[in-house]
């Protein structure tokens, strides 16, 4: 009998502190309660004791109260930047001559100062690079074909699945890849290509009968009315020293050599992939954000670069909500991870969230892999081990036992990172697409659903719907990377 392998033991990084609290707030408390100590020895006073234990209250409370994965300073903060953001008029995007902005339909937010260009590998592959200026990071996207459905011995599916891990794993060794995102992404059917490709293949002169098959073939490809797009994504930091970190071109060249090797490691992971071009990019962040473009972008194909641009490849007008976004006559809603799945799970735990739906016909699915350097993981795992040792001896009751699960994980991430595995944080975005007259509380019930199936905990993207948007389209914007909020406010 055939058994399914089981994935899991991932853990969230904690520092150990006082009852079962992080080491940052544990020592945040004993600095207060000393402060405290030393005001009345030195003023004797109960007032002044009483002041600052109030303030040290509304200092700490929020500091140790966690709503859905987030610290009250943390929301406090989030809620404070984003009025003061509506305040300055940062929320709303107007295109065209006569905005603020000179220019049609450019790219807002964090992916204001990107810039498109494409490039030739030495084999003769033309691959479109995205460069965001802001933290100089290069992007490279691939299409790629998954194989995990197709009728294969479960051993095959494994290897896979191992051959997924290894790809990750060399990516991460020389710290040069920032993020590797993986995007799922359910469109509306629109059998525009397939057309495209058919009057390709058929040749001038071919038989009636043939071109007559081939022709139907592009009208009943059976199926429903949506279709699955996947893609990669290789987010690199800048390589290199001195004029070759600055130049793009050297940057281009670099990642051209690397490219080979990417494709091969996909394809010894099931998946056949190609690099996308300029075009492509262009067609696909085009339609992103302008639903009404789609059929011109697939109906234009290549020449879509005779008329459109990067810098015209945004909406004509955005409106970033603290719980949606509106664009161009379109309503998206992105959630967020806020936990990884509770135990372990097979390799078709995620198949419900990415199933596509006729409810649901236009849903996105980035998971987003930021991987740490062979040298970074070395401390990181010895020092998760250490906290969870540390935990499980000050920890009692229920939290004992969570923490000696917690030991027993830490420790074979241990052991595997000896053995040559990687180490990665990952996170998930869904971002749901529709008409702005949608059914949005019947999607939202659907979302939900979809994620309790693959036991993920998600949440709304609250405050910054507009840059979860961008960063779940996989054009290698990292959010983490472009945080406004200090770490010291969060867990």
């Amino acid at each position: 009998m055939t058994t399914s392998r089981m994935y899991g033991r991932w853990e969230r990084p904690r520092s150990a502190g006082f009852f079962g609290l992080t080491w940052g707030a544990s020592m945040l408390g004993l600095a207060l309660t000393v402060a405290m100590m030393l005001a009345f020895m030195l003023t004797r006073s109960p007032a002044v004791v009483g002041v600052l234990l109030l303030a040290s209250t509304v200092v700490f409370v929020p500091l140790v109260i966690t709503v859905r994965g987030r610290t009250g300073w943390e929301i406090a903060v989030l809620r404070a930047q984003f009025a003061l953001a509506r305040h300055r008029g940062e929320l709303s995007y107007r295109a065209g001559r006569f905005s603020r902005i000179p220019g049609a339909s450019r790219l807002p937010g964090l992916l204001a100062d990107s810039q498109l260009s494409e490039y030739e590998t030495a084999g003769g592959r033309r691959f479109a690079m995205i460069h965001i200026r802001r933290p100089d990071h290069y992007s490279v996207i691939v299409r790629v074909i998954p194989r995990g459905k197709e009728l294969v011995d479960q051993a095959q599916i494994d290897s896979w699945v191992e051959g997924y891990g290894a790809f990750l794993a060399a990516q991460s060794r020389g710290g040069e890849v920032i993020a590797v995102t993986a995007v799922l992404e359910s469109v509306v059917e629109t059998r525009l290509k397939q057309r495209r490709e058919v009057a390709r293949l058929v040749r001038p002169g071919a038989p009636d009968f043939a071109a007559a098959v081939m022709r139907e073939a592009t009208t009943d490809s059976g199926g429903g009315g949506a279709r699955i797009e996947a893609r990669i994504t290789l987010t690199y930091r800048a390589i290199g020293k001195g004029r070759i970190r600055r130049d793009p071109e050297e940057q281009a060249r670099e990642i051209g050599q690397r490219l080979q090797g990417v494709l091969s490691q996909l394809a010894r992971a099931g998946l056949p992939a190609t690099p996308l071009q300029a075009w492509e990019v262009i067609g696909l962040v085009r339609s992103r954000y302008d639903l009404a473009a789609q059929r011109d972008v697939e109906a234009a194909g290549a020449a879509l670069t005779d008329t459109q641009t990067w810098d015209k490849s945004g909406p004509l007008a955005h409106e970033d909500r603290w719980d949606h976004y509106l664009h161009d006559g379109a309503r998206s809603i992105t959630w967020e991870m806020d936990g990884a799945p509770r135990g372990a799970v097979t390799e078709t735990g995620l198949e419900e969230l990415l199933r596509p739906r006729a409810d649901v016909p236009r849903k996105r699915v980035a998971i987003v892999y930021r991987l740490h350097s062979a040298a970074e993981a070395t401390k990181l795992v010895d020092s998760d081990f250490r906290d969870a040792l540390a935990a499980e001896q000050t920890e009692r009751g229920i939290a004992s036992a969570s923490a000696s699960l917690r030991v027993g994980n830490t420790n074979a991430a241990r052991q595997e990172h000896a053995q040559g595995a990687g180490l990665t944080r990952f996170g998930v975005l869904i971002t749901v697409t529709d008409t702005q007259d949608a059914d949005m509380p019947g999607i939202e019930a659907s979302v939900q659903g979809m994620s309790a199936a693959a036991r993920l905990d998600v949440r709304r993207c609250y405050g910054s719907q507009a840059a979860s948007f961008a960063a779940s389209l996989g054009v290698g914007l990292i959010l983490p990377e472009h945080a406004s909020i200090s770490k010291r406010v969060s867990m």
